[in-house]
């Protein structure tokens, strides 16, 4: 692996992020072949053209087209230092970054769910490439920018921040324009600053990345946004993986007062405080909590039948529901009617204690 160290520092000096294949090259070096994949003509022709020569006169050169097999580039200097210089079409082809691609695979090697690709409003070259999506219910949008002043810059922070009442990522080539006043924009909404330069890598491959495991690289970010571990007299957090449904829920008793749950990759043992489910009052378990029990006895239904029918258990159905989808962060109910309509049936497994 490698750094694509000259990748980032063209971004930051290309307006536009359009230019000549000779400026690109000039820029990426010995990158360009791994970069030219995310370059694409933008059906414009140059009227400009930098200065080939390692000695020249380091200006831009103006093109000037006698006839269409007849194009050269001039020295804007006075007196000219350069000879004219011979160029075909193809040389003052106008290319640009592909910023759906680099974005794609930017979102790939940092595990960022692509779900929007706008551009976002009276912001220029800044973009919403998609959703970090560490937990089911936490998302927090991810902006990708690329400027070269840092005036320009910025401003585009102040005003993610502004129209951002919660925290968000804001991705950039490299560190160089960001200052002491924007980590302290973004520090009022717990915004996070990924430097590119500083996480992505070229693969053996050619493709983009990261230097360390994902994990590590977020970890600070979570630490910052995301609920950490309560004590055991308040609701605990659960990782429910991203796209999880009640189907993939399996809660086992241990006991009366605990649970084993298991959910995909995540899974842990609760008491019914930490699953938010303790009286108030005397921090005994909730009618809640045995109603839940009641439904592993009956291996996840509950109907006249039995010992534990009720007819307030509509209600306490109902706020267990709602005691459930606030601990899983799943939406809609975790329970159906039973076929016979004479019962309720748990469309997640529940098992009672061996």
């Amino acid at each position: 692996m490698r750094a694509p160290l000259r990748l980032w520092q063209a971004l930051e000096r290309i307006p536009g992020l359009a230019a000549v294949t000779q400026e690109w090259r000039s820029l990426l070096g010995d990158e360009y072949e791994l970069v030219e994949v995310f370059l694409r003509p933008n059906g414009k022709l140059a009227t400009g053209y930098p200065c080939p020569e390692p000695k020249g006169c380091g200006c831009v050169h103006a093109v000037v087209e006698h006839a269409p097999d007849d194009i050269v580039a001039v020295c804007r200097c006075t007196p000219r230092r350069c000879e004219a210089i011979p160029l075909r079409r193809q040389d003052i082809v106008v290319y640009e970054l592909n910023r759906s691609a680099l974005g794609a695979s930017i979102a790939s090697a940092l595990q960022i769910t692509q779900d929007e690709k706008a551009s976002v409003d009276r912001l220029p070259m800044t973009f919403r490439i998609g959703t970090y999506f560490p937990y089911a219910g936490f998302r927090f949008p991810v902006f990708m920018t690329f400027q070269i002043e840092p005036e320009e810059y910025r401003r585009v922070v102040e005003a993610l921040v502004a129209r951002n009442d919660k925290p968000f990522v804001l991705l950039a080539p490299t560190r160089d324009l960001h200052g002491s006043d924007c980590e302290d924009f973004l520090r009022r909404r717990d915004a996070a600053f990924f430097p590119l330069s500083e996480f992505l890598v070229w693969d053996d491959k050619g493709a983009l990345t990261t230097n360390r495991p994902v994990e590590e690289i977020w970890s600070e970010f979570r630490q910052t946004v995301l609920p950490s571990p309560k004590d055991s007299d308040s609701m605990a957090f659960f990782p429910t993986p991203p796209g999880s449904t009640w189907g993939d829920v399996s809660i086992r008793f241990k006991d009366g007062h605990t649970v084993s749950v298991k959910m995909k990759s995540a899974g842990g043992v609760y008491n019914y405080t930490q699953m938010g489910m303790a009286n108030k009052k005397n921090g005994e378990p909730t009618v809640q909590w045995k109603l839940l029990y009641a439904f592993s006895e009956g291996r996840g239904v509950l109907d006249w039948t039995s010992p534990h029918a009720h007819r307030k258990n509509q209600k306490r159905r109902e706020k267990l529901a709602e005691n459930l989808r606030s601990f899983f962060r799943i939406e809609g109910d975790p329970f159906r009617v039973t076929d016979d309509g004479k019962g309720w049936q748990a469309r997640f497994s529940i098992l009672p204690d061996e």
